[in-house]
């Protein structure tokens, strides 16, 4: 007789067998093939067939080891990274389905309550997305360009809406389509691409269709069938009308809308209607047609603002400080019309971001070159000419910009009657280089390179020269949804020099020459709605040549002098938010904290207290050694501006700068007020 428990041992084992039999396990080994052949080798060990359209795999490759797993965990684990989820028809037929989920059951609640005799009109259904069936009508009365299927269906996740996001770049040249509306057809929902051309939008689950439209980009019409969160990328044509009349209006309610007072961004392409100077588009030259900005004079280089001197004006090239950005005492600008894209002008508001002037901020931005074709301009005028060209390195992902302008001033100087100005020399050149690469939708790599030369000599025994020398690289990375971040390394050189020779014996060369080199983290933070956060800090390196008094030729009895170098270390910190308080009111608050070291090697000298500074009051002299701080300044910087609507179209604002600049060590407070109004 066979005892109860001995029974039901056995009925034990022979149920983990069947189980054992019913779930086989089986091992495999990928090293990156393609998602088909990993499917083959499946097939042919595991004795199983998939049902699928190769189209859905083009481009999937699988890596990993499996030992002893159920085949369903071996599925889902090569088929994670992709859209593909699959169905177990039968123990040997497997059908696979882009994005969505075959369901073999109705889920549990599907039909609400429990269901009466009486049939009554019911609101509290959850509808598990379709998307064969979902807003059929919607899309009858719209032209569809395209559908697309976004993300991968997880039974888990009940979520109702999702959030897709991407770029919109123009066909022809790949180049970030910013300010582009975007909005799903019948809904009140919608959103708009920023500088970048990137966006992010919610969507509801199942098929819905998406518009998008802006000045000077055709529309389109896409209908998506959202499973998941996702990426949706649009590449829009340019679309050219032809008016009888045209009024240009350059982000026309952008300074009535933000923050920053003072703020104005001049776009070079929408300058080749103003009148030229001597055949040449000068951006510059529109600036100092602006409020509050003057030019230094005649035959002189470089602006005042709001009253300020040259000097405390802060120009940047692509983040790299521009010392000199003109040719022939200010006559030409020393930047190519070609290949500049923009120029941001601060002469009201400072944002946290910036520092180290006290007037103003001058930031230009070269061209990105052309990712898709081979594109350029030239002219030829009677003074300059100049040309650019875009050349694509990686089709769709990368380009160099290269341009360059030169000057025959000097040659129309020789031929000349005029014997005092055959002697001149009035010469000048610039060139650029730029290479853009993007590696992916989060990572960006920028380098630039510039360097311009001036010499001049009009009916005069000395010759003037100086030059430009700049480098930057920047890394643009998108962290996450909220989070973007730039890493800057920058290099500039100015020199200038003085070369004369006269009829006795006392020629001479004269020069200085600054050089710095800066490292900038810049980072930015959108914390919700109604807080955007920028941060990030900078350390910057100053060597400086004072100047040099030299000999120039064999027989020239001056006596050589040289001042020694120095050298210095400036850094900054910077925090500013960016508050929407209300619909009226908006904040941009930041503060700033900067200093300034000098640094060895040097002798500093001791004077008494309170008396002339001789050499009978000299007290001792210190020595520095390499590197070694001499003396620090520095402070906190307040930045304040605020936005507040008195109507759609017309604003107040007002602004607090407190700066610092040093060198020649200013400080500097200022307070600005402006009325914004949209005309139109």
């Amino acid at each position: 007789m066979i005892k109860k428990p001995l029974i039901l041992l056995v009925l034990l084992f022979g149920t983990m067998l069947a189980a054992q039999e019913k779930n086989p396990k089986f091992s495999f080994d990928f090293d990156n093939v393609s998602l088909t052949e990993a499917l083959n080798t499946i097939e042919s060990d595991a004795n199983v067939l998939f049902y699928y359209d190769e189209n859905w795999l083009s481009g999937a490759t699988v890596s990993g080891s499996f030992a002893n797993k159920p085949l369903s965990d071996i599925l889902t684990s090569i088929l994670a990274e992709t859209s593909i989820n699959f169905f177990r028809l039968s123990d040997d037929k497997i059908i696979l389905t882009q994005n969505s989920i075959v369901y073999d059951s109705l889920p549990e609640g599907f039909f609400g309550k429990e269901q009466t005799d009486t049939i009554e009109e019911r609101t509290d259904i959850k509808v598990y997305s379709n998307p064969v069936f979902s807003n059929i009508e919607a899309t009858k009365a719209n032209t569809v360009t395209r559908t697309v299927r976004i993300g991968k269906e997880n039974v888990s996740d009940n979520r109702t809406t999702f959030k897709i996001s991407g770029y919109a770049t123009t066909v022809e040249q790949n180049q970030p389509i910013p300010d582009l509306s975007i909005v799903l057809n019948g809904k009140s929902t919608g959103t708009a691409t920023n500088n970048a051309g990137y966006y992010e939008l919610e969507v509801p689950a199942g098929t819905s269709i998406i518009k998008t439209s802006s000045l000077g980009i055709e529309p389109s019409t896409t209908r998506v069938i959202v499973f998941n969160d996702g990426e949706l990328n649009f590449q829009l044509n340019e679309s050219v009308e032809f008016l009888d009349e045209v009024i240009v209006e350059a982000d026309a309610s952008k300074n009535v809308e933000e923050a920053i007072s003072g703020s104005t961004e001049l776009v070079v392409e929408e300058t080749k209607n103003i009148p030229l100077v001597l055949g040449e588009r000068d951006v510059l030259k529109v600036a100092a047609t602006l409020p509050g900005i003057s030019t230094a004079g005649e035959g002189a280089a470089g602006f005042n603002v709001r009253g300020g001197s040259t000097d405390q004006n802060l120009m940047l090239l692509d983040n790299a400080v521009i010392y000199n950005p003109s040719h022939f005492f200010g006559i030409f600008q020393a930047l190519n019309p070609f290949t500049t894209k923009d120029v941001k002008i601060l002469k009201g508001g400072i944002p946290a971001e910036y520092g180290g002037r006290l007037s103003s901020v001058f930031d230009i931005t070269s061209k990105d070159a052309n990712t898709e074709k081979i594109a350029g301009e030239a002219a030829i005028g009677p003074v300059t000419s100049n040309v650019a060209l875009e050349i694509p390195v990686v089709k769709g992902k990368s380009g160099l910009l290269i341009g360059g302008r030169g000057t025959y001033s000097g040659w129309i100087l020789r031929s000349l009657e005029e014997e005092s100005l055959q002697n001149s020399e009035a010469s000048f050149y610039d060139a650029i280089a730029k290479y853009t690469h993007k590696f992916n939708e989060k990572n960006t790599v920028k380098a630039m390179g510039y360097y311009s030369n001036d010499a001049f000599s009009i009916t005069s025994d000395s010759i003037y020269g100086y030059n430009n020398r700049l480098f930057s690289l920047q890394w643009d990375h998108q962290f996450n949804e909220k989070n973007t971040g730039s890493l800057i390394l920058a290099n500039s050189n100015y020199k200038f020099n003085i070369a004369y020779e006269g009829n006795s014996n006392n020629n001479f060369d004269l020069g200085f020459v600054v050089d710095e080199t800066e490292a900038k983290f810049k980072f930015t933070y959108l914390y919700s709605k109604a807080h955007k956060f920028d941060y990030g800090l900078s350390a910057k390196l100053y060597n400086v040549q004072p100047g040099n008094f030299e000999p120039k030729g064999s027989n020239s009895i001056v006596t050589p002098v040289n001042i020694a170098k120095e050298k210095a270390l400036e850094g900054a910190v910077y925090l500013s938010d960016n508050f929407t308080v209300n619909d009226k009111l908006l904040i941009d608050a930041g503060i700033r904290y900067s200093v300034f070291a000098a640094l060895g090697s040097t002798e500093a000298r001791i004077y008494e207290e309170n008396m002339p500074k001789n050499e009978e009051t000299l007290v001792e002299t210190v020595s520095y050694d390499n590197n070694e701080i001499v003396e620090t300044y520095g402070g906190p910087e307040i930045r304040l501006s605020a936005r507040y609507f008195l109507g759609p179209d017309f604003s107040v604002k007002a602004s607090f700068n407190s700066t610092y600049q040093f060198g020649k060590w200013y400080r500097g407070q200022q307070f600005f007020y402006s009325f914004e109004h949209t005309f139109g």
